[in-house]
């Protein structure tokens, strides 16, 4: 029965073909608009991810005592927590956390320090101490040599031999001189203020093993073993290490997976410290994202609803056109039911045919958008001059319509055509057949 009531549907389509074109024309402007806004978010979301980094820095958390801590919450009693520091202690609570794969403390060298090298030049950078056993879980790649850190060794930023300093220059304007630490095996030169009056200087000659690779938080440092760290700065300090009270600066906790990483910071968090990294970024990213896409697929969704408006009005008016033919089929038996089915398979049909419609030219004009932009003239950077984001490096895709999308699209302007025809099925279910048939 039902298949009898689709071939009359759409032969009752057929019969009126530009009624049906220009019908479906409106459900085609309102999908085609859906679909390629919600692309276009997609396709600047893929982007943003890929300029973010790969899954190494997406499963990184930078951990810091949170100074915001209320000394309060977690007591019972009346007296004051303590802020949570980064204590040996808790340092191995981290590693008790599900879904942790490595904690990575370290500790930053407290005095005055200077890099020198053969030639007398001297710089400035940041040196910090990291345990050697767990260089391979900081990501780190080199440019040149070993990533190993034995006692009395080191490894030096890309970027840490940029910014030397000539004294013998006599020029009114810094220029920064350039050196390449692992040839030239700079050596550090030290100082320390002890009993607050006597100056002291220390020189080292660390073994240069290797070159960072650029793009860590390590471009601009020196890393030593965190033994030799200690060591110095219990030498300017003239203060024996204590490891109940010892204090790292700095701890990076690498989750199992990218997916593990909220699970992860929310633990920390609990712990009483505050959290950072890249993965965070990521989740608010996509937040923000999501939230837009929702925005642009509503300013869409705006041009499907006048189209449901232009469906309803087109089966309305079909009804007073075929008042007759109504009467005539209940005359013969046809039930309420049948002669509503009859409509809304028809307003269905109108949203299936302006949705694939809308599929097929929201396809279209991603390629043609795509292509265009690919053949804009690059900026100094690689990326196109008034995009925030390179789509080099997603192919150069800015529009994306993964097939899910297309099929959402359509099963939603088909829904909608069912939406718009349900009142004027209804309406024409109700006629009375004596009427119907008296009609002109």
């Amino acid at each position: 029965m039902l298949y009898e009531l689709a071939q009359l549907a759409v032969g009752n389509l057929l019969r009126a073909r530009a009624r049906l074109v220009m019908t479906s024309g409106g459900v085609l402007v309102g999908t085609a608009a859906v679909i390629l806004l919600i692309a276009l978010t997609i396709g600047l979301q893929t982007a943003a991810e890929a300029g973010i980094g790969q899954d190494a820095s997406l499963t990184e958390i930078q951990v810091y005592p949170n100074y915001n801590y209320d000394p309060y919450a977690s007591s019972e009693d009346s007296e004051p927590q303590e802020i949570p520091q980064l204590t040996p202690a808790n340092i191995a609570r981290f590693w008790q956390i599900e879904g942790v794969q490595a904690v990575i403390p370290v500790k930053n060298y407290q005095g005055g320090l200077e890099v020198t090298t053969a030639d007398k030049l001297y710089g400035y950078m940041q040196v910090v101490g990291v345990d050697a056993r767990l260089l391979p879980y900081l990501g780190l790649t080199l440019n040149r040599g070993e990533l190993r850190l034995e006692p009395g060794e080191m490894l030096v930023g890309a970027l840490a031999g940029d910014y030397f300093t000539d004294p013998k220059s006599e020029s009114e304007n810094w220029e920064p001189i350039k050196v390449d630490l692992l040839t030239e095996q700079a050596g550090l030169k030290i100082t320390a203020s002890k009993w607050g009056a006597t100056l002291e200087t220390k020189r080292l000659k660390p073994n240069i093993v290797g070159e960072i690779a650029p793009g860590t938080q390590f471009d601009y440092a020196l890393i030593l073993p965190i033994k030799d760290i200690i060591d110095l700065n219990v030498w300017i300090s003239d203060v024996e290490f204590d490891p109940k009270t010892f204090i790292y600066d700095q701890v990076t906790v690498r989750a199992t997976s990218r997916e593990t990483t909220n699970q992860v910071s929310d633990a920390l968090r609990e712990l009483g410290f505050q959290t950072a990294g890249m993965g965070e970024f990521l989740n608010q990213l996509n937040g923000f994202f999501g939230t837009m896409r929702l925005m642009l697929g509503g300013v869409g969704g705006v041009a499907l609803l006048v189209a449901a408006f232009g469906v309803a009005n087109t089966m309305t008016m079909a009804i007073l056109e075929r008042t007759k033919e109504i009467g005539l089929m209940k005359a013969i038996g046809a039930t309420d039911r049948d002669v509503m089915t009859v409509f809304l398979i028809e307003a269905g049909l109108v949203g299936l045919c302006g949705g694939a419609a809308g599929v097929g030219v929201a396809i279209l004009l991603q390629n043609l958008a795509n292509q265009a932009i690919a053949n804009l003239p690059q900026g100094e950077s690689g990326g196109i001059s008034f995009l925030p984001i390179d789509p080099a490096q997603i192919g150069g895709n800015l529009f994306v319509i993964p097939p899910e999308l297309g099929l959402f699209a359509l099963c939603l302007a088909t829904l909608v055509g069912i939406s718009a025809g349900l009142y004027p099925a209804l309406r024409a279910a109700k006629l009375p057949p004596v009427i119907a048939l008296k009609s002109e």
